[in-house]
């Protein structure tokens, strides 16, 4: 009998212990975390010298076109040619400061390209600081093949500058707390980044987030979270608070619309006109078809002049979401 129950234990064991293995192993990073906000120079040229600089916020979706979160097999020559399109789009903006989301350092998804490397080099930028948000073995999507579950991801954001970043901070924001731990635990962190840029001997911080896509509550927290911390830095300094906020004025479905939390703000001001929420001149998502406005430069006006705003439609379908540049003056 005692034989028996060791050997009904051991079968009961065996399964269980092999479940935490792999799944200690498919949420165990396998980049140094040290380097999850790291900056970084590119090349060893001299910064431009000029009063009217250029910014551009871009969720690239890891140049998967208006195949990101659809379940298909993609090819090589896919992301080949979003990123010529992405690239194409914006060289002739020559923008001073580039803001990417959903850039990948190194994915099986998108074939072991580094895209901030690939698009620093391609539009010759100088400097840039990168923040690492998804650092996994395995991640259970597209549903089907499950084949496609397994390979690294290590993906983030980006900002890009022709002046030199200083320094930067990684801010990890809050998750769904009704999630699943395994689900959170497989899932991306949802980022502040803040890099600090030295132009013409002035400070200038560039606060670039992704913040949460599916839950109200989380993401409502989450503005509240880099409102907040964007007004300390602008107490002090010309502040960019910039990136994808995942909310809509003119979408139903989310509720209360934590976008007007920052719209609400003493402290910062659109780059864009939102009066007419609907106006597809500023919507940024689809790409294929734009309906929303969920991408967004805010800045404060005290320590900055907003020249003009508007949304690069020439990135075509490079991803699901199209760039934004504001040209503007420090003050």
């Amino acid at each position: 009998m005692r034989g028996l129950l060791r050997i009904l234990a051991i079968a009961v064991a065996l399964p269980a212990l092999a479940v935490a293995a792999f799944f200690l192993w498919a949420s165990a990073g396998s980049y140094p975390k040290d380097r999850y906000g790291e900056v970084v120079q590119f090349s060893s040229a001299v910064p431009p010298d000029k009063d009217t600089l250029s910014v551009v916020s871009y969720n690239i979706g890891y140049l998967s076109g208006l195949t990101n979160n659809v379940a298909v097999r993609r090819d090589r020559a896919l992301f080949d040619t979003n990123q010529n399109t992405a690239v194409d789009a914006l060289a002739p903006i020559d923008a001073d400061f580039v803001a990417l989301q959903e850039v990948d350092l190194e994915a099986k998804r998108s074939y072991n390209v580094n895209q901030v490397e690939a698009i620093a080099q391609a539009l010759q930028f100088r400097y840039g600081a990168i923040a690492v948000n998804w650092d996994k073995n395995y991640v259970p999507f597209p549903t089907w093949p499950p084949s496609a579950h397994f390979g690294r991801i290590l993906s983030g954001q980006a900002v890009l500058s022709r002046y030199p970043v200083t320094d930067q901070e990684r801010f990890v924001l809050d998750k769904v707390a009704s999630n699943p731990a395994y689900y959170n635990a497989l899932y991306l962190d949802r980022l502040a980044q803040v890099a600090f840029i030295n132009v013409n001997q002035q400070r200038l911080v560039i606060i670039n987030v992704h913040l949460e896509a599916f839950d109200t509550a989380t993401r409502l927290q989450q503005t509240d979270y880099v409102l907040n911390l964007a007004e300390q830095y602008a107490s002090t300094s010309p502040v960019l608070l910039l990136g994808d906020f995942n909310s809509a004025l003119n979408r139903p479905e989310e509720g209360e619309k934590s976008i007007q939390r920052i719209l609400q703000s003493d402290r910062f001001r659109s780059a864009f006109e939102l009066a007419d929420p609907a106006n597809p001149a500023i919507a940024t998502f689809p790409s294929d078809q734009p309906q929303f406005k969920l991408d967004y430069i805010f800045y404060n006006p005290d320590k900055i002049e907003v020249l003009d705003a508007r949304v690069v439609k020439e990135a075509a379908q490079a991803s699901d979401h199209l760039p934004i540049a504001v040209q503007f003056r420090l003050r």
